[in-house]
């Protein structure tokens, strides 16, 4: 025999009637707000021109106003991708910046014969210069390695995703190292131009137009040309929810907040979260990738400075310390920041652009266009998370690269890597913002681990409490 009540309290029925309310009237704000207010809809229209350009002519190089020339950068394992709309609007993408302004530079490594075959047709079909080395080895014997607590010696991912992405700029380069690589790929090619942007290019779903618009029309109101040091995408996952968080750092090197709209935190002086409520198009930011970045190719080629001191090209890199993450991305910027300072330029700016987006999967890339428009309602709820813990504390934020600082370091005990943390001072590495108090390592065997096309080659490891 049933023993619930057969009948509902007054009171339950009031509780069932607020909660419905509040939830009808959220819906029906959130439909007026999308209609009244949608967000990231209205690009300036410099946008719009571009993209006029590009639709009304198939003229070779017709999004490229200025006829720049830009490197293409691109590391990629998933067969599908590559033989679907990756591959495809690649190839739109250097007509629409013009075959003679293009050069496409992809490296692919322990992706089994699948990938390997579909870029090297992939490179048969691309209609400019390039060079794809696909099938690659890279044995993890060749970097460093660290002491697992238990003894294991493993790699940090960080270090293998720097030297991986590395690869995908050798054809910017010359000398003895990159003569022979290329004796050991007969499929790589050497960059003879001399290039006005760098496009890095991840594994995601794009639209050509739009990676045009962010190369050219980017911060380019005060001259009419896109003006700035870096400029990324913005990218998403499981339909709406920001992905990047790893990479991208705010004005003020804060992390980000929750993955709702509008992204950054009210930490600080909250300027790049108030640049996003102001629907622009050059969020300040300190880092940032998105899946799809811009850069001032000037950074990746050397320079000279004062007294005929060689600065040399910006590299990605990662930090050896255990215990203590700093995506090779972001790591970047922070290079790149002191060597503006050696040189004594000021940076052009590194921005966020939102109207550009990506994804990394069908079913979010489908979603966009959607939630783009009703985004705004988790404006609110992005405010008070801020206030409950969001972005994660780093105690390394405001170190200035150089300076002596006190940091709490894991310190490992070399047989069998258990260790402690210790308080130390020591020289402040630049891209102390970038960094959390985790710790990844390579899988032993990346051939397997990258069967699945989306290189899930690593795994996290537990951090030490204390920390």
């Amino acid at each position: 025999m049933s023993l619930e009540p057969l009948y509902r309290s007054s009171s339950e029925t009031d509780v069932e009637s607020i909660i419905l309310n509040i939830v009808l009237t959220f819906v029906l704000v959130s439909f007026l707000n999308g209609i009244l207010r949608p967000s990231y809809l209205n690009p300036p229209a410099r946008y719009g021109e571009l993209e006029k350009r590009i639709v009304d002519s198939e003229r070779d190089g017709r999004g490229n106003p200025g006829n720049e020339k830009v490197f293409i950068a691109a590391n990629i394992l998933n067969e599908e991708l590559v033989r679907g709309s990756w591959g495809s609007n690649l190839q739109v993408l250097v007509e629409i910046l013009g075959r003679e302004n293009v050069f496409v530079s992809i490296y692919e490594n322990d992706g089994g014969d699948g990938p390997r075959d579909a870029l090297l047709e992939l490179r048969e079909k691309l209609p400019c210069n390039a060079s794809v080395v696909a099938g690659d080895h890279i044995a993890l014997t060749n970097f460093p390695s660290l002491t697992l607590p238990g003894g294991q010696q493993r790699t940090k991912r960080i270090t293998y995703l720097a030297e991986v992405r590395n690869r995908a700029l050798l054809p910017l380069h010359s000398g003895p190292a990159v003569d022979a690589w290329a004796s050991e790929h007969p499929t790589f090619t050497r960059a003879t131009t001399t290039f006005d942007r760098v496009l890095f290019l991840n594994d995601v779903f794009y639209n050509p137009t739009e990676a045009a618009q962010l190369l050219f029309a980017t911060n380019s109101a005060r001259t009419g040309k896109a003006e700035y040091s870096a400029a990324c995408a913005i990218d998403f996952v499981a339909k709406f929810l920001h992905y990047d968080s790893f990479v991208v750092r705010d004005m003020e090197g804060y992390g980000t907040g929750l993955g709702f709209y509008p992204w950054f935190s009210t930490s600080g002086s909250s300027a790049s979260r108030n640049d996003v409520l102001a629907q622009k198009d050059a969020v300040r930011v300190r880092s940032c990738w998105g899946g799809m970045a811009a850069f001032d190719a000037s950074i990746f080629q050397p320079r000279i400075a004062a007294q005929n001191v060689t600065v040399p090209a910006l590299k990605f890199r990662s930090t050896p310390e255990p215990f203590w993450e700093s995506a090779e991305c972001c790591l970047l910027f922070a290079d790149m920041e002191m060597r503006r300072a050696t040189l004594q330029e000021p940076l052009a700016g590194v921005f966020v652009n939102p109207f550009i987006r990506v994804a990394y999967s069908q079913v979010t890339w489908d979603w966009l266009p959607f939630w783009r428009r009703y985004e705004r309602i988790w404006q609110f709820l992005q405010y008070w998370v801020s206030k409950i813990g969001f972005p994660e504390f780093n105690p390394r934020r405001t170190h200035a690269a150089g300076a002596v600082v006190e940091e709490k370091v894991w310190v490992p005990n070399e047989q069998d890597g258990q260790g402690s943390y210790k308080v130390l001072n020591r020289v402040a590495d630049a891209g102390g913002f970038c960094g959390q108090r985790r710790m990844f390592v390579m899988k032993r065997h990346l051939e397997t681990a990258n069967a699945d096309g989306w290189g899930k080659n690593w795994e996290n490891v537990k951090v030490p409490r204390g920390g």
